[in-house]
């Protein structure tokens, strides 16, 4: 993910990519990383872009969004709408399958009438997506979808069939497994990959063995500077080889 190099252009983003263990690149948008892909990118620019990753057999694995679904002003939920339907046409033009949304921290918490509203936003925008080919996701365990039983309320509201979910952590227990297992497509994982020891990602592999997992395990470490190179090679063969085992 663009959090771990955001000064890097975008040509030494996917270059890099291309020289190492990383299968793809999750595009973090509306962020101000130095790769300057975003909504506002003209057909030139995304075709440029996209042949950059072709050329390099990298993949673009996700378009990372800063929208927020559960808004109780209506003006403000219909840009968000807006701004999600702009950033999965954007995936379509760039290859990536799905796009991250997250249900929101403008409320404090999850209620009965924010998980309507996110699970009905997440119909309108399936449809939307459908033939595109791009899948929208919601992020689960993340501001207010905190575990499973926050998760459960929204993905059991979603009746679209093109809808996915993002778990955003590097272990997964029983209970929340259950939940996003016949929906899930993406993962984040952070900081704690990065000790030599930990062994989350073998385990959280082992476990989506069982549901043949596809998807993407992307790497989002938010220092607000650059990581180091070598620490970036050398934690990508070191994970892919956890995944390998299991």
């Amino acid at each position: 993910m663009t959090f771990v190099c955001p000064s890097w252009d975008i040509k030494k983003i996917v270059r890099f990519a291309g020289e190492t263990d990383y299968d793809g690149v999750e595009i973090r948008v509306d962020i101000k990383h130095n790769h300057q892909v975003s909504t506002q990118s003209t057909p030139e620019q995304r075709r440029f872009v996209k042949k950059l990753f072709n050329d390099q057999g990298v993949n673009v694995a996700c378009i990372a969004t800063s929208v927020r679904l559960a808004c109780p002003e209506p003006a403000r939920h219909q840009e968000n709408m807006n701004i999600a339907k702009a950033n999965l046409e954007l995936a379509a033009d760039l290859g990536a399958e799905v796009v991250r949304i997250f249900a929101g921290s403008e409320i404090p918490a999850l209620t009965d009438d924010a998980a309507d509203q996110v699970g009905m936003a997440f119909d309108e925008l399936g449809s939307y997506a459908n033939p595109l080919g791009v899948c929208p996701m919601l992020e689960c365990g993340h501001d207010i979808i905190k575990g499973a039983a926050e998760a459960d309320a929204v993905i059991r509201r979603v009746k679209s069939g093109n809808f996915g979910a993002l778990w955003n952590h590097s272990q997964i227990d029983d209970q929340a497994f259950s939940v996003v297992k016949d929906r899930i497509r993406h993962f984040h994982v952070h900081d704690e990959v990065l000790d030599q020891g930990n062994k989350h990602l073998l385990e959280l592999a082992k476990r989506m063995k069982s549901v043949n997992y596809r998807g993407y395990v992307s790497l989002e470490i938010i220092k607000k500077k650059d990581l180091p190179e070598e620490l970036l090679t050398e934690t990508a063969t070191r994970l892919k080889q956890l995944i390998v085992q299991a």
